[in-house]
């Protein structure tokens, strides 16, 4: 039964492309999915497995090739969970090289996601757009306001999700993801907002 409650989860977020350019563009230009779980943030299993349904979508358009989960330990459920969906499993400690993890992706451009956040609807159409005409740089989404400082101004708002080519993450080390959002040079701000799981 939790098998199938994965699955059913996983494939019943499908939402289609914003439109046929966009899907063009996508389809064009692949990414790897790495979802971090952070040491300093409880996730429960639920919420993980949200973020990995959020990512359905992507890949049933040929936009995401593959994902790998990175935990600080392993657990029963997070393997469990790995394995109904499908996607690598990697224990990383905190401060050890990312590139450990990055040489088993597959595409040059890696979209890092918190684990426990779920991008908002419409943000595939806003990658694409970022992939047509921002070039090889990064760009990063925050999380949704969530208190009265991030609704006044929203950039205070944690980073929980960016897109940057490989190479620009393999001397990094594990942490979490709003800590490797600020080694980025120059990122690129996405509207599209991430809410919590």
């Amino acid at each position: 039964m939790e098998h199938l409650a994965v699955r059913q989860v996983l494939w019943k977020t499908h939402q289609p492309p914003r439109s046929f350019a966009a899907h063009i563009v996508l389809r064009t230009q692949m990414f790897s999915a790495l979802i971090l779980i952070s040491t300093n943030i409880a996730t429960p299993p639920e919420a993980v497995v949200r973020t990995l349904a959020a990512l359905v979508p992507a890949a049933i358009e040929g936009v995401v090739r593959d994902v790998m989960m990175c935990a600080p330990s392993s657990t029963p459920d997070l393997a469990r969970i790995c394995d109904h969906a499908g996607c690598d499993f990697i224990v990383g400690e905190p401060g050890a090289p990312l590139g450990d993890a990055l040489v088993r992706l597959k595409e040059q451009r890696v979209f890092v996601l918190r684990a426990g956040r779920v991008p908002e609807h419409g943000y595939l159409g806003e990658i694409a757009d970022f992939v047509a005409y921002g070039g090889e740089g990064s760009a990063l989404m925050r999380d949704a306001p969530h208190n009265f400082m991030t609704r006044i101004l929203p950039a205070l708002a944690p980073v929980s999700a960016f897109i940057a080519p490989r190479e620009v993450l393999a001397t990094a080390r594990v942490d979490d993801v709003d800590a490797l959002a600020r080694s980025l040079k120059s990122p690129r701000a996405l509207k599209s907002r991430m809410m919590r799981g």
